[in-house]
């Protein structure tokens, strides 16, 4: 595509679109403004990051921005985050390309532990008062998009390289259910695209979640339905975890590499059956 080509040096495989369903509408509507990476990692020293948006919607688009904590109930005038994006309300076009710029206020923050924030893009359709009834069934509707900013201290007591290796992940019955527990010690989030139970040739994945991360020396729980999982067989983990340029990382968790966690867990859902 054409908008992609103007846009170069940058890896456009790495989209944030985020899927919603518009109450009493059929169709299903995508945000169209689309940014170049799918998180920004901001290092403790530099005084600004400069990210590329395109419009991939046919028509123009009025962009509002700002940083909050994550609360979809934010809205600009009650974030307080030590980040501000210039500019703050703009125009695009169809298929146009446009910077933005992330600027620290230099307010402090954690210096043992990253510090996560939300990127809001919130776009708004032209309006056409002289729309017909086909037209407004398609229904151009004001569209959110959210990125996060992690700010990464300098000097912290581990490296990012190793997140994957020092995740703890222990598992226990609860009823018909499975409860993973993944206890993260690193200064780093941990956000998974998937995490899966594999036994006896099924594949078991995790209730919905609307964030699959765990914070920095921190524990989150995982639960799977498990009620018609075998009896008496191994249980082990693959997960995929999402790496600074925002691709998925295969990981594992087994009896075998894992001393004991798994192993023992198996041998309790064994027993408790």
């Amino acid at each position: 595509m054409e908008i992609f080509n103007r846009m170069k040096n940058r890896n456009y495989s790495q989209c944030c679109l985020f899927l919603w369903l518009i109450m009493g509408v059929s169709t299903i509507s995508f945000a169209g403004i689309m940014a170049e990476t799918t998180r920004l990692i901001f290092p403790e020293g530099a005084t600004e990051r400069s990210l590329m948006l395109a419009n991939t919607n046919n028509y123009p688009v009025l962009v509002q921005t700002w940083i909050d904590n994550g609360d979809v109930n934010n809205t600009p005038e009650k974030t307080s985050a030590p980040f501000i994006v210039l500019p703050t309300v703009f125009k695009m076009g169809a298929s146009e390309v446009k910077g933005i710029r992330i600027v620290f206020k230099n307010q402090p923050l954690p210096k043992d532990r990253e510090s996560v924030f939300w990127l809001n893009l919130y776009e708004i359709p032209p309006t056409n008062n002289k729309a017909s009834a086909t037209d407004e069934a398609k229904l151009l509707v004001a569209m959110n998009t959210q990125m996060k900013i992690f700010y990464r201290p300098k000097n912290l007591t581990q490296k990012i390289n190793t997140l994957q290796d020092n995740l703890q992940f222990t598992l226990m019955k609860d009823k018909d259910r499975l409860v993973l527990t993944c206890h993260n010690p690193t200064p780093y989030y941990a956000s998974f695209s998937s995490l899966k139970l594999l036994s006896a040739g099924k594949v078991y994945k995790p209730d919905t979640k609307l964030d699959m991360m765990v914070s920095p020396f921190s524990t989150d729980q995982f639960v799977f339905s498990a009620n018609d999982m075998p009896k008496g067989r191994t249980i082990d983990l693959e997960f995929m975890l999402i790496t600074d340029t925002g691709l998925s990382q295969k990981g594992e968790k087994n009896p075998s590499s894992q001393a004991s966690n798994l192993q023992a867990c198996s041998h309790a859902l064994n027993c408790a059956g």
